[in-house]
């Protein structure tokens, strides 16, 4: 039986961080230094916008940057504590009207019709030679300028016929705002339609934006408000809701060649080109396969392979995509640290043509890395890489294996995991993957539109030993199929972004993990009767598929990531295996971060709910067939610890409102289940830095629990409060809430977490659980690395 102990040295720390905590909550005050004496000083600018605004905070921020820099501030903060104001600029009203030029022309650009800005300011006098000017600026946009008609009017035939067939693609949509940008990234979408056409020395000064003409003076800064009045009386039927026309048009024809299309002439490909010397062919070898010449100087690569990658070819219609593409598949295949094409016009044939020069610098091909790293457990209890705590990594790179790209990676690890004992967890394994940079299936699947489409095989040993309570040997193979797909996303809030979707699909993905039962387990299956089918010898034969994808619009970040897995679907209907040690089951998860982020402070927020379905039969050996009900331990969710709730220590909650697990007897055991949700809240801010580390500190709210099927070991009946039932919700999700000193290193940060329990559904018949037991000391301290999500 392991029980919960704490030692005297991490009482010693939890003290430390509590009185961090304390610290850093203390409201801080801004003192001005070094600002000249007997002149007003810039103490503070405030930007206030008025009106129903969209994204206001957004808005604010953009006016701030706008404003003069004789209006800005330097303010460094030491701890949280004390603000210094340094060097603040002396005060001068000439700066409050540039101030207002700028943000007028920034209202503009983002299609407010008639913006309205007011300024006040005032003078405090504090001691006898400090004074401190507070500029104020009031900012009424105005209406918006929506776009009514947008249209196409090219001099030449055939960029008319391209722009009308891409119209229902355009940046511009009726009803938007009118922005400078929308314009422009309007311009350049219409660029690469024609460049992808084979117009290579078209260019952005070659097609513009015209306006309606009477209301586009009513956004010249410039123009008189007399004027202005006068025009908007003769557009009073607009005048409630401002809009405005746009015709894209092409400037007059200077160079006949920009409207001529290119075509591929030869292309001349360097598989391991040298810097800063050039090949002759003379002296290197040559030779042509598939229409591309080739000029090298070793058997590095096989050149077929190389020709395959290659998506620029010679005859074809120059194509700015598949130029694009050519560069990208280089660069992501690894085995080059550098990639170069170069498009030389030619005029001696019928046709304008581009000759390709495509060099290839290589990478050195093998790299040895032993590093000391920290890692954490998502869901997994026993895979390997996945455990929470530290260990020490040796990794064998190969970026050109079999002189096709193929790398290779071997790696070895020993790690500890961390928790209430301190040591809790010894881990050893070994693994190498191949990484194909291609599909091989005995099917041919079209990857024209896949980028860094590749197949994986994996295999891997580990050994694990679960201080006190069991010892495993498991072995993992699979063979799987990643590959990334980009499509631009047509709705409103979303146009112009780009969702990059990450695919893998593991057809065949084998697992066997042989357990040695030690005696604490053996007696904790008296007590917990889940534990006698989870922690056993454990067979699955499975497939994964999952996808994770992104957006990131303005200062707005988003990441989802989806996973199914499925074992013994197919398998399992071999009688002996399925009553064995193979497992039957289906699990699926899924997570959705979004961060929001400013200058000195961000909101991060997380979601996240797994499910396991359970199906299959056990042999108990005495000849009774009974049905499994739990997930393998090795596959179960769990929560606690510093990437999850944190105010519980890791493995240390639920399932549900159960106390079968907080007995005397049962209180410092593994609690793991089939079913969890999360949500996790965070509010991150800067405080200051400390020789070059920056200290910040986080606000954070953890929501969640795991749910499992669980069973009294007196009475053999169903505990329901373990079991997922949404009239039950409430009473069992638990509520941690603290604080956060974090150090960060850049390239890894150390991350001290305080959380207290603020509802227990350990305590759900006492006032739903809530506040139970809360006192200063009674918290929960935790150690992470890097961010919890």
């Amino acid at each position: 039986m392991l029980l919960a102990r704490q030692v005297t040295a991490f009482r010693l720390v939890r003290w430390i961080a509590y009185c961090a905590f304390v610290l850093a909550s203390v409201t801080s005050c801004t003192v001005p230094k070094k600002y000249q004496a007997g002149k007003p000083f810039v103490y503070k600018t405030n930007i206030n916008i008025e009106g129903n605004v969209p994204d206001k905070l957004q808005m604010e921020e953009r006016l701030q940057n706008q404003l003069d820099d004789s209006l800005k501030t330097r303010v460094i903060s030491y701890a949280g504590v004390r603000r210094v104001l340094l060097k603040p600029p002396v005060f001068d009203t000439v700066n409050i009207g540039r101030s207002r030029i700028f943000m007028t022309s920034l209202l503009h650009s983002l299609g407010y019709f008639h913006p309205v800005i007011r300024d006040t300011f005032r003078i405090d006098t504090v001691g006898k030679k400090q004074y401190r000017a507070h500029i104020s600026f009031t900012v009424i946009p105005g209406k918006v300028l929506r776009l009514d008609s947008i249209g196409y009017a090219f001099r030449d035939p055939e960029l008319q016929r391209l722009a009308l067939r891409q119209q229902d693609k355009s940046m511009l949509k009726k009803t938007e705002p009118y922005t400078l940008q929308k314009v422009s990234d309007e311009l350049d979408r219409l660029l690469t339609v024609f460049r992808n056409n084979g117009y290579y020395k078209l260019h952005k000064e070659d097609i513009y934006a015209e306006v309606d003409t009477v209301v586009a003076a009513l956004i010249d800064p410039t123009l008189d408000p007399f004027d202005q009045i006068r025009l908007l009386d003769s557009l009073r039927r607009k005048r409630e809701n401002p809009t405005i026309n746009v015709v894209i048009k092409q400037q007059p024809v200077k160079d006949s060649s920009r409207l001529k299309k290119f075509y591929i002439g030869s292309v001349t490909v360097y598989p391991d080109a040298i810097y800063q010397e050039e090949f002759d062919s003379t002296i290197h070898d040559t030779t042509h396969i598939k229409g591309y010449s080739f000029i090298y100087n070793s058997r590095r690569f096989k050149l077929p392979f190389i020709a395959n990658n290659i998506y620029i070819r010679p005859g074809s219609l120059y194509v700015q995509r598949r130029y694009f593409r050519t560069i990208n598949n280089f660069t992501s295949l690894g085995a080059w640290q550098n990639v170069d094409v170069e498009m030389v016009e030619r005029y001696d044939s019928s046709r304008p043509l581009l000759d390709a020069k495509l060099r290839l610098y290589p990478a050195p091909k093998q790299n040895l890395n032993v590093s000391f790293e920290t890692s954490r457990n998502v869901s997994d209890f026993l895979t390997t890489g996945q455990l929470f705590g530290i260990g020490l990594n040796g990794r064998l790179l190969n970026r050109n294996a079999y002189r096709e790209a193929i790398q290779t990676v071997t790696s070895a690890r020993f790690g500890i995991e961390l928790g209430t004992n301190i040591i809790q967890t010894l881990q050893a394994s070994l693994a190498h993957t191949i990484n194909f940079p291609k599909f091989i299936s005995p099917i041919k699947i079209k990857t024209d539109s896949f980028i860094n489409a590749r197949t994986l095989l994996n295999l891997n040993a580990a050994y694990t030993d679960r201080l006190l309570l069991f010892q495993s040997r498991s072995f993992n193979t699979s063979w799987g199929y990643e590959w990334v797909k980009g499509r631009r996303r047509e709705d409103q809030d979303l146009v112009g972004q780009r969702w990059r979707k990450t695919w893998q699909y593991i057809p065949f993905n084998y697992e066997y993990t042989d357990v040695k039962k030690l005696d604490s387990l053996q007696k904790l299956e008296n007590k917990i009767s889940s534990y006698k089918f989870a922690f056993n010898d454990g067979l699955i034969i499975s497939q994964i598929m999952s996808l994770s994808t992104g957006i990131e619009k303005d200062n707005k970040l988003t990441l989802l990531r989806g996973r199914v897995e499925e074992s013994g679907a197919l398998f399992g209907l071999i009688k002996r295996l399925e009553l064995g040690s193979l497992a039957r089951f289906v699990k699926v998860d899924g997570e959705i971060k979004h961060y929001i982020n400013h200058p000195h402070s961000s909101w991060a927020f997380r979601a996240f709910a797994g499910y396991g379905y359970v199906y299959g039969k056990a042999d108990t050996g005495s000849g009774q067939i009974v049905k499994e009900n739990n997930l393998p331990f090795f596959k179960a969710f769990f929560a606690g610890g510093p990437y999850s709730m944190r105010a519980w220590p890791i493995r240390r909650l639920g399932p549900g409102s159960a106390n079968l697990y907080d007995k005397p007897d049962t209180s410092g055991i593994e609690r793991f289940g089939n079913m969890q949700i999360e949500l996790n809240t965070e509010f991150r801010f800067n405080i200051t830095t400390i020789a070059g580390i920056k200290v910040n500190s986080a606000l954070f709210v953890d929501i969640g629990n795991i749910w499992s099927t669980e069973f009294d070991p007196v009475t053999k009946a169903k505990i329901p409060e373990a079991s997922f039932k949404l009239s039950r919700l409430y009473k069992d999700l638990a509520i941690g809430a603290g604080s956060s000193l974090r150090f960060d290193f850049d390239f890894f940060l150390i991350r001290l977490d305080w959380a207290y329990k603020i509802k227990d559904p350990l305590f759900a018949y006492k006032n739903d659980g809530w506040f139970n037991d809360i006192r200063i000391l009674n918290g929960q301290f935790q150690l992470g690395i890097g961010y919890p999500f």
